[in-house]
């Protein structure tokens, strides 16, 4: 029995011009994903207003609060979906693969909060940042008198 080679079954193929799309396409997503970089290193943090500067010890404080809700908001988000994720026994489940993952997604979201999350500080922060000035602006008023 003798096999016969592709092009003898009527089959052909333009090698170089499935090359020269492939090599197309990459260079086309490269561009996508260098432009995608270019654009988060840019923007870290800076159009959220709890990165910018600080006004005062209080104004950092506020900063600090919204942050840290954010955070704690992303965590309790994060741990309902994960449970929602069915468990699988291939690799076998056991208390300290619980804790490193619950230690993982916490530092995970806290890093996703400080970078800007989902926008839910920045909210609160203008909420309550009109308030807090201003009561801060009433105190010092009362220290000069």
């Amino acid at each position: 029995m003798q096999i016969n080679p592709l092009s003898g079954t009527g089959v052909t193929h333009n090698n170089t011009f499935d090359s020269a799309q492939a090599a197309a396409s990459d260079a086309h997503f490269s561009r996508m994903l260098e432009e995608a970089e270019r654009k988060a290193s840019k923007n870290y943090g800076g159009g959220h207003v709890v990165n910018g500067e600080d006004v005062s010890a209080r104004d950092k404080e506020l900063k600090k609060a919204c942050k840290g809700f954010e955070t704690m908001f992303l965590q309790m988000m994060y741990r309902q979906m994960r449970k929602t994720v069915p468990e699988s026994s291939m690799f076998g489940k056991s208390n300290a693969m619980d804790i490193f993952e619950d230690m993982r997604d916490t530092e995970l979201m806290k890093q996703t909060a400080e970078a800007g999350g989902i926008g839910l500080a920045d909210l609160l922060y203008k909420q309550l940042a009109p308030s807090v000035l201003k009561q801060e602006a009433l105190e010092q008023q009362q220290q000069i008198r």
